[in-house]
C-alpha cells in the first residue's frame, strides 16, 4: 500500500512537472521545418541575401561564407533557423501569435543564437504583445558558440501571447546569425518552477495524502 501511495505522489509529482515544464512555442527547435512560426523574412535555400533565412543543419550548407556547426538541440544534429540580417528594423526575424497563456502569470522566454560570419554582430530585439522583454541582445563571434537570451514576461490580464523577434542591426556586410530552441514556459532556465508550479505539486502531495487517509478509514 505505501508503494501504491508512492506511486500517486509520483505520478501527482510527473504531472505537475510536466505542466510547468511545457514549451508553448510550437516547433521551437524546427525539427518539423518552416511550420508554426512566421517571418517578414523570405525563406531561401541558399540565403544568399538580405532579409533571407533557412533552415539548415548547419549554416556553411546554405552560405560559402558562414561557420560550420551543429544545431543547439542536445538531442543530435539537427535544423537551425539560419538567417542573412535586413537593412529594415521592422521585419520580424521570427513570430508566433496566438499562443493561449494563463493570466497573472509569470513566464520565461528563452532563445539561443549563435554568431554564423563575424562581422558586425546582429543586435535582437524581442517583445512580447508589442511590449519590448529583457533588453537588446547583442550576439557574439563565432568562437563564442550557442548564447541564451533569457528573460521573464507576467501575462497580466493577457490570455495570449504574441512574441516576435526584430533585428536592430542594418549593416549589409554581416549581421547573420542563427536561432535555436525557441521557448516560453513557466519554468525558468535551470528547471526552478514558478510558485503555481509548486502549488501544483503540493496539490498532488495532498492528493496522496487523502488516498493513504481514505484507505486508513476503510481497513478501520
Amino acid at each position: 500500500m505505501k508503494f501504491r501511495v508512492l506511486a500517486a505522489a509520483t505520478a501527482a509529482l510527473g504531472l505537475a512537472s510536466s505542466a510547468q515544464a511545457a514549451n508553448l512555442v510550437v516547433n521551437g527547435d524546427f525539427e518539423a521545418g518552416p511550420t508554426g512560426f512566421g517571418s517578414d523574412y523570405a525563406l531561401v535555400v541558399p540565403t544568399v541575401g538580405q532579409a533571407q533565412y533557412s533552415l539548415t543543419t548547419s549554416p556553411c550548407l546554405v552560405h560559402p561564407a558562414f561557420a560550420c556547426f551543429d544545431d543547439h538541440t542536445p538531442t543530435g544534429p539537427g535544423l537551425m533557423m539560419v538567417v542573412n540580417g535586413s537593412d529594415s528594423t521592422t521585419d520580424r526575424v521570427w513570430y508566433e501569435n496566438g499562443i493561449a497563456v494563463d493570466p497573472n502569470t509569470t513566464y520565461f522566454f528563452s532563445t539561443w543564437i549563435h554568431t554564423v560570419y563575424d562581422l558586425s554582430p546582429a543586435q535582437l530585439k524581442f517583445s512580447i504583445n508589442i511590449n519590448n522583454i529583457g533588453t537588446t541582445f547583442t550576439a557574439g563571434s563565432v568562437a563564442d558558440g550557442w548564447q541564451q537570451f533569457f528573460a521573464s514576461w507576467n501575462s497580466g490580464s493577457d490570455t495570449t501571447a504574441n512574441i516576435a523577434l526584430v533585428n536592430q542591426n542594418t549593416a549589409f556586410s554581416g549581421n547573420d546569425f542563427a536561432l535555436d530552441d525557441i521557448s516560453l514556459s513557466v519554468t525558468a532556465p535551470g528547471g526552478v518552477p514558478e510558485p503555481a508550479s509548486w502549488a501544483l505539486m503540493i496539490a498532488g502531495f495532498g492528493l496522496a495524502g487523502a488516498t493513504l487517509r481514505r484507505r486508513r478509514l476503510v481497513r478501520a
